[in-house]
């Protein structure tokens, strides 16, 4: 008696979707509580080519439906990160330029207190990493840090630099703290989510931070962002850094209300980011 297909493995109903060539990869996503199948889409295995494997990456995110788009990488001006310096420590000194490193950066400012001040024109001071005010500080990569969200705008009034796993992310024609209330937002953190998902270290390249999309809200309504962020660095300013992130909490909120509902994001190959 002739064995029988397994219908898990060869359902029926796929026969007539499945092109000639290799086989689909089939993408699965599970729940957390509890674990179980969520969601499952067919990749063409050519796709893969070239491209990262783990499935988070290949599913849908939400983004803006209301609002036109365009790539982060359209607004900036200047991206870089600290030097990289082997077999040596920063030696502190009483005054010169204050390092931000990870442990510096909090959702609502710079704590200066965590950042080692070094010779001015020290290997550590390099001019291209050279903070100015309303930058965007970002932890590069990291469990604890890039995937809890650290990043913020740098405003406080000292020469500074960036560690080599901070990014500097110099703005232009969009309000840096707009950008970096967005992306604290649901339709936001859901496409950083998405390209730090994998099996090593959290880590978002120069390119992926380029092709975030970023829909492109009114003047004025960058302008009540920023607005927000007066009672947010004034919170900060006065330690008050819980008072602080619950007023920046408030702001995404009110950013996620504004930008209204959402739509879905297919996954796009590097060359294309466009909003479907």
């Amino acid at each position: 008696m002739p064995a029988r297909a397994n219908p898990l493995l060869h359902p029926p109903f796929l026969t007539p979707l499945t092109p000639p060539g290799p086989p689909p990869i089939i993408a699965c996503a599970l729940s957390q509580t509890p674990p179980k199948l969520a969601s499952c889409r067919f990749v063409p295995a050519e796709a893969l080519r070239g491209q990262r494997w783990d499935p988070g990456y290949w599913f849908r995110v939400a983004g803006p439906a209301a609002w036109a788009c365009a790539p982060l990488g359209d607004f900036i001006e200047k991206i870089t990160y600290g030097p990289i310096v082997t077999g040596q420590r920063p030696q502190p000194a009483a005054s010169g330029v204050a390092i931000i490193d990870q442990k510096a950066l909090r959702p609502t400012g710079v704590v200066l207190g965590r950042a080692v001040t070094v010779a001015e024109g020290s290997v550590y001071d390099l001019p291209r990493c050279r903070l100015q005010r309303d930058d965007i500080v970002l932890a590069r990569s990291g469990a604890g840090t890039l995937a809890k969200k650290r990043f913020t705008v740098f405003r406080e009034p000292v020469t500074a630099t960036v560690s080599c796993f901070v990014d500097l992310i110099r703005l232009r024609g969009i309000s840096p703290r707009y950008v970096a209330t967005f992306l604290r937002s649901r339709p936001g953190w859901a496409q950083i989510e998405r390209l730090i998902n994998g099996v090593g270290t959290p880590n978002l390249s120069f390119d992926e931070i380029r092709s975030l999309q970023i829909p492109l809200l009114p003047a004025e309504d960058q302008a009540a962002v920023d607005a927000a962020w007066q009672e947010v660095e004034r919170l900060h300013a006065a330690g008050c850094l819980d008072e602080a992130g619950a007023a920046l909490d408030a702001a995404v909120a009110r950013l996620e209300e504004r930008i209204g509902p959402e739509k879905e994001l297919a996954h796009e190959s590097r060359e294309s980011h466009e909003w479907r």
